[in-house]
């Protein structure tokens, strides 16, 4: 009888435990379904290009990813660079600043809550670098050297240079002057003659197409220059023999690096001990471009004294006092600049003239031809020139 009780009190206790192995599997059955029952989407993604220059745009475009249950609601773009964004249509585009390789990934999700992803990679080529060198202060005459060599490609690349010197003139005639190849070298040298602003561009390509261009300026300066006036003495002498009706002359320039200030000119006949008497000389003197003529006829003081013709003449032009600064491109040019022969007195050529009129003998006829024995002469002419002594200043 206790017996019985047991088994069935076993029997009683099996039917339960089998009631709950049911219920447990029921609920995990029934969680099973509803997990199956949302319907993920199926993700797509093409990247076009796939192969760009950094600061390019990428086009991607999920367009063909598909969902068999509702429709898709949103598109979670990661571009690989630290970006995301999230639109409600499967295209998009994006720019990469920065070189390297990019893994970028699109996760698309339905209305019934699932979601699916796909990938793709893209190489974003890195422009080329461009370092200029080159000097801050340049003084006109002086050649100035660019130096590209430091600039260069992230992915080591080979790179090639395109200098042009001048974006104001089209040097290859095209039409267009800021692209013309004037150098390829590294690195450049130009020359300059005149202050002022040179601009010019170099374009460095890597080996793969990608192209960079800097333009660059040349600021070219003037140079600085005191001026302060020194006095020179220039001489000139000349000699002859003249007979009656006979006469000389010469043409020369007394200064080209100077300031004319004074001209003191002495004709002498020298005396021959002729007893009929002196010569009669005249001393003639031109300057065309100052319309200057000027004529002195011999004479002596004393029966001692050389007979004597003189021409002088002061202060033919105003001398700068002190000192004086001037700006310019060159020495050259300053002098040009302080020597105007517009402006100056006494510029170009002085012509002389020596003329012998016959002897002063007081007889009523003229010598016969081989009688006259001439006169000997000698012209001295000294200039008083004050000269420039330029010293070109520093910065």
């Amino acid at each position: 009888m206790v017996m019985g009780r047991v088994i069935m009190t076993f029997g009683k206790n099996k039917r339960m435990a089998l009631i709950l192995v049911l219920l447990i599997f029921s609920a995990f059955f029934f969680a099973g379904c509803t997990t199956l029952s949302v319907t993920k989407p199926r993700a797509t993604l093409t990247a076009y290009p796939n192969e760009i220059t950094s600061g390019e745009a990428v086009n991607l475009d999920a367009r063909e990813s598909l969902t068999s249950e509702g429709v898709i609601t949103k598109f979670v773009w990661d571009f690989g660079d630290g970006n995301s964004s999230e639109t409600l249509v499967g295209f998009t585009s994006h720019t990469f600043r920065n070189p390297g390789k990019y893994s970028i990934k699109v996760t698309v999700t339905n209305s019934e809550g699932g979601t699916d992803s796909a990938t793709t990679d893209i190489f974003v080529n890195g422009v080329p670098v461009v370092i200029l060198e080159m000097p801050q202060l340049v003084k006109s005459g002086e050649s100035v050297v660019i130096d590209a060599s430091n600039s260069y490609d992230p992915e080591g690349g080979i790179i090639q240079y395109e200098w042009d010197t001048n974006l104001s003139k089209d040097t290859d005639k095209n039409g267009n002057p800021v692209d013309d190849v004037d150098f390829t070298e590294e690195s450049i040298t130009i020359s300059t003659s005149r202050s002022g602003i040179i601009s010019g561009r170099v374009k460095i390509t890597d080996d793969v197409g990608a192209s960079v261009t800097k333009d660059w300026e040349i600021d070219v300066n003037t140079r600085n220059y005191e001026v302060r006036w020194v006095k020179k003495v220039r001489e000139y002498d000349w000699n002859g023999n003249l007979k009656t009706g006979e006469e000389w002359n010469v043409s020369h320039i007394p200064s080209t690096q100077g300031i004319l200030y004074s001209i003191d000119a002495t004709l002498s006949l020298i005396q021959d001990g002729n007893p009929l008497g002196d010569e009669n000389f005249t001393l003639s003197l031109e300057v065309p471009s100052s319309g200057w003529v000027a004529d002195a006829e011999s004479s002596r003081s004393t029966p001692e004294q050389n007979a004597k013709a003189e021409i002088s003449r002061y202060q033919l032009n105003s001398i700068p006092n002190g000192t004086q600064m001037y700006s310019s491109d060159s020495k050259e040019l300053l002098l040009e600049n302080l020597f105007d022969t517009s402006s100056q007195f006494g510029e170009g050529n002085w012509m002389w003239e020596v003329h012998s009129r016959g002897l002063d003998s007081g007889l009523p006829f003229d010598f016969p031809d081989g009688i006259d024995p001439g006169n000997s002469w000698e012209l001295k002419v000294t200039f008083e020139v004050y000269e420039p002594v330029i010293v070109e200043l520093a910065y």
